[in-house]
């Protein structure tokens, strides 16, 4: 029995089971996997560098990752079944029955549990009696609910690429004030009214924060609502008033000067799982955070927030092999390592909207220059105090 026809065979059983699942299939393979691919929406989530077949919550809200093969390639399967405890509550092999069968015991015993298919549908389903490790669930459980939990949330946080967090609030006053808006047109609105050159970003990033529904003509969202509430009920109902209010900050922050605007600001952050997970990594390391610390805590507690917000396009795939690799102390460890993985964006831009939302102190010092020429000792990331 081929993989193809145990994975179609495994999502029927997940969908009777009233699971959510999301699939990986490599694009070489997306037209052998058509179907499930009709029938499921594919991730990119990693554990331990090793992306899961099937990866999503059971009908109890448990993190659940399937390993599915057909008749060969089992002790393989073993392996990675091994991995994903790392990430999942629960963890699974899938394979053909007659295959499958002949590792049962050892694989309950490790922990991991058993789906065996035949031709006619899943005829054997052995859940796990135990997990071993979930030292990433937290992490796996924060990308999921990205995906799956939250539909008006819908980019990571590495798309919020502007250093002054209130151009994120322009479309929703635009969109309020002119109602429904296609992209361009909502481009080109900003460029007007605003003065604003980067209206795609500033679109993007309000899509990423929950704030604009991803439809043909964009509408606020239940958040943009409440934000939009918020700025007409601060005086700010026009995207002018908006650049008045932005030009009043100048060199400080937010949170300093237009404190109400900033709470809204952190509260669509948080909203965001990605970003609670990094908050959340960010208070374990403070109050004073030497970057490397912080990257080495990611990489061990939140990889996946690692790899979606702080890596290049290159240096994603570049922390992946290390991570699979088991060199993943590399990456935190050589200065020459993680200065090729970051994306320069991290240590200025995202600083400077950390500190404008309150998160980070003003005396943190962003760096604007080039990556090589970044001293984590000299420019430490300070937590500010909560008010």
């Amino acid at each position: 029995m081929d993989e193809s026809a145990v994975f179609g065979h495994v999502v029927d059983e997940l969908d009777t089971r009233g699971y959510q699942p999301l699939v990986h299939v490599p694009g070489a393979h997306e037209e052998t996997y058509a179907d499930v691919l009709d029938r499921c929406e594919s991730h990119q989530i990693t554990i331990a560098g090793r992306y899961p077949d099937v990866l999503g919550f059971t009908s109890t809200d448990r993190v659940f990752a399937v390993e599915v093969k057909g008749s060969s390639g089992l002790l393989r399967g073993i392996g990675q079944a091994l991995t994903y405890q790392q990430g999942a509550h629960v963890s699974y092999l899938a394979a053909s029955e007659n295959a499958v069968s002949q590792h049962t015991d050892l694989l309950r015993s490790k922990g991991v549990g058993v789906i065996g298919a035949t031709d006619s549908g899943v005829t054997k389903w052995s859940s796990p009696p135990t997990s071993e490790s979930h030292e990433q669930v937290v992490d796996i459980e924060g990308q999921l609910s990205v995906r799956l939990r939250r539909s008006d949330i819908s980019g990571d946080i590495a798309s919020l690429s502007l250093a002054q967090p209130l151009n994120y609030l322009a479309p929703v006053v635009a969109v309020d004030a002119h109602g429904p808006l296609a992209g361009d047109e909502l481009e080109d609105v900003l460029a007007a009214e605003y003065g604003f050159g980067a209206g795609k970003s500033a679109r993007q990033s309000a899509l990423s924060l929950g704030l604009l529904r991803r439809e043909d003509r964009h509408r606020l969202t239940e958040q943009g609502e409440l934000a939009a509430t918020v700025l007409r009920g601060y005086g700010v109902s026009t995207l002018p008033e908006l650049d008045s209010l932005k030009s009043e900050v100048g060199r400080s922050t937010v949170i300093d000067e237009h404190r109400p605007i900033a709470i809204l600001l952190r509260n669509c952050y948080e909203r965001h799982p990605e970003f609670r997970l990094l908050l959340d990594a960010l208070r374990k390391e403070g109050p004073s955070i030497h970057f490397p610390d912080l990257l080495r805590r990611l990489v061990h507690e939140y990889p996946n927030v690692f790899l979606n917000t702080f890596c290049t396009r290159t240096g994603r795939t570049r922390a992946r092999e290390l991570i699979e690799a088991g060199e993943v102390s590399r990456i935190y460890e050589e200065e020459s390592v993680w200065k090729d993985i970051i994306r320069t964006n991290v240590l200025f831009n995202f600083v400077q909207q950390l500190k404008h939302i309150g998160i980070l102190t003003v005396e943190t010092r962003s760096h604007s220059g080039k990556i090589s020429e970044y001293d984590a000792a000299e420019k430490p990331w300070v937590l500010r105090e909560s008010d």
